[in-house]
This record gives structure tokens, sequence and C-alpha cells, in this order.
């Protein structure tokens, strides 16, 4: 007995297998085959810090089963994050479109957004036509736990929702059924999270943890590169580095906030925009480098050079004022690395606590939906 287009469908609909819905989509009722690829879900994309999750991302984007259909990226409010995340897709070679205040037209099927509610209701209204049939679209929220307390104002149009984030402790993401797939990203070998790195609790003061970094990767006859984090205001900020780079004359401070820069033996200047990897890249020359941010070093930024061959080694932090999701998305010390150097975390003793927790938090367990996946 032949089968026809409709049986096809109704059995790949009824075993919820997304293999065979794309093996099978030209035997299929095209109408039928539209509706259960555009099928209302909500995935998330779950992977420990710096681990891959944006590769995730795009490789989500370029499912063939969303050929012709919007996808949209919702990024933090950091103009560093943008940067690297458009850098990541044209890489990847992605064409995007970034809305903003002067957008006029949507034309692009990959949409970049802010995390910005006047970002959000003017890509609507270019999106939407009044008088029109609501257009649908595939939403990607990165570090969505950074902002969703809720369904999210684009959630309501989107036929696919991705959750993405490194820290998923909000209640209703442990809803039963409150996600339907879950993607765990996968660690590779090459790859230093918190149980592979050394964690040293050290009450010195600044000077004499920077003197450290400084005796460790000269002592390695290599390069080196530690972040500092442990401050809260802008002004300490700048006034430490300054400090520091009269002291320590051989190292380069950068100093990360609205206004960057680049601090040398007493002397700064001040930095254009550009992605972390670039700024990397133009220091290549420097056998150290000592970044000091706060607000400007969380989430979502890599320090690294755009061939991956120069990363963090060491990172200075202070985690006592904040929770645990903090305090995890403060480790930017944490990533995939081709080299076996040494990774080194330097906290105040009061942090013993708050890195026991951190640990206890890493085995996350979600329940998932049985409907269609």
């Amino acid at each position: 007995m032949k089968l026809t287009p409709d049986i096809i469908g109704r059995i790949v609909e009824y075993s919820g297998d997304r293999v065979a819905l794309w093996t099978l989509r030209n035997y299929m009722d095209p109408r039928l085959y539209n509706n259960l690829r555009l099928y209302k879900r909500r995935h998330l994309i779950y992977g420990e810090v710096q681990s891959g999750k944006t590769a995730a991302i795009i490789e989500a984007i370029q499912n063939p089963l969303y050929a012709g259909v919007h996808k949209v990226i919702i990024l933090q409010n950091s103009l560093l994050v943008m940067s690297q995340t458009l850098q990541r897709l044209h890489s990847a070679g992605i064409e995007y479109q970034m809305v903003h205040r002067k957008t006029q037209r949507i034309d692009k099927e990959v949409i970049v957004l802010m995390n910005n509610k006047s970002r959000y209701i003017r890509f609507l209204r270019m999106f939407n036509v009044v008088g029109q049939p609501l257009k649908k679209y595939v939403l990607f929220m990165d570090e969505s736990d950074s902002y969703h307390r809720g369904q999210h104002l684009l959630a309501v149009n989107a036929v696919h929702e991705y959750y993405v984030t490194a820290t998923p402790y909000h209640k209703l993401y442990k809803s039963p059924g409150f996600f339907h797939t879950i993607h765990n990203v996968e660690t590779s070998p090459q790859y230093k999270g918190l149980n592979n790195i050394t964690i040293e609790y050290n009450d010195a003061s600044v000077s004499t943890i920077v003197r450290q970094f400084y005796q460790d990767v000269r002592k390695r006859q290599d390069k080196g590169m530690m972040l500092i984090n442990a401050f809260r205001k802008v002004s300490e900020m700048f006034n430490i580095g300054l400090s520091l780079s009269e002291e320590f004359k051989q190292i380069v401070f950068v100093t990360l906030n609205s206004e960057r820069r680049i601090i040398s033996n007493g002397v700064f200047h001040k930095l254009k925009s550009q992605p972390i990897s670039q700024l990397i890249d133009s220091l290549n020359q420097a056998k150290y480098i000592v970044f000091i941010a706060n607000r400007m070093s969380l989430r979502g930024l890599s320090y690294c050079s755009s061939d991956y061959t120069r990363h963090l080694t060491h990172q200075y932090s202070d985690l006592t004022f904040g929770t645990v999701t903090n305090a995890l998305q403060r480790m930017r010390l944490f990533g995939k690395y081709i080299d076996n150097n040494p990774i080194k975390l330097i906290l105040p003793t009061t942090n013993e606590k708050i890195i026991e927790k951190m640990f206890d938090n890493l085995d996350i367990k979600f329940e998932i939906s049985r409907e269609f996946s």
C-alpha cells in the first residue's frame, strides 16, 4: 500500500522526531510540514561560562528547518558584547541587521536587537504591517536569565524561543515542562572551567597580586593576561590602574568602562570602540597585559585574541557581594584554550563559601515536556 503525503505527515507528527520531519519533508503535505517545523516550542541552550554557547546559537540559526524564517537575537546592553557577537556572525557568513533608533525597515533574515524596550517596539513596528497578519520569527535570548522574569515582549509572536544561559537558576526555568528541549553544550577537553583551574585564596594587596602575576608569567617565559574585576567604582579602577602602571612599567594596563583607556608608565590615552579580540591583537607585542574592569567584564565577553592563541591566564576578583549567578558570570578566564598554560583565580579568603555554592550549582537538572520536540 502506498503511503499518501497525509499519512506520512501524521506518522511524523506522532513520532515527534525532528530528523524524520526534515528527512521526509518532500513526501508530506507542505502545509503540515510548515505547521510542524514551526510548532511553538521553548528550548534551553545551557553550558558552562564561555563553553561554546554562541556557537550553539549560530548552529541553530543555520538549521535548515528555519530557512526563510526570520531569526531575532536579543543581546544584553553592552557595546563590547554586541561587537563581539556581530564579529562571530560575520565569521560564520551570516548576514544580519542591527535594529536601532534610525531603522526604517527590516530587510534581513537575521535581526540583532539590544535588550532595550524601545528597540523591541521599533522592531515590531517595522516588522509587522498594520492590517496584515502578524509575522512569526524564531527568538534567541542570549544571557536570558539576566532579563527574563516572565514572558518576554517578543516571545508572544515567536514560534520558537531559545533561552541561552550559563546560569539558569530562575524558578520559572525549573517549572515542569517549561522547556520542550534542552541542549547541553558539551565542554571540549580543552575547556578550562571551575573544575580545571587553580583557585588561590589570598588577602594580599592588589599590588602584591599583580606582582605575583608578573612573576608567574615571567617564570614560564611566556605571555600572560590578567583580569581584575574586584572594584566597583570607575574612578577607583582608573586610579588603581595609574598607580600600578607606575609601579610595574613592564605591564600594559587597560581600564574597561564607558571610556576605555590604555595606561602605561603613568600615561594614558583613550581607546576607540572595538571588539576585545581586536584590542588584544593590537597589544600583541606586550608580554604582560592587565585589564581592570567591573560591569564591562560581566556576561558574554571573551578575553581572547582573534586567533585564540592569547587568553586570560589570571583573574583577581572579590565575590563577597552578589549572588552565585553573578559570581559565575564574573568568571571571564574560563574557556576553551589550545595551550596548556595554567589558569589561576585569586580571591580573598572570604570568598570560600560562595565558591562552594558555585560548585553545588554546576549540576542543573530540568524536566522536559513530551510535546513535539
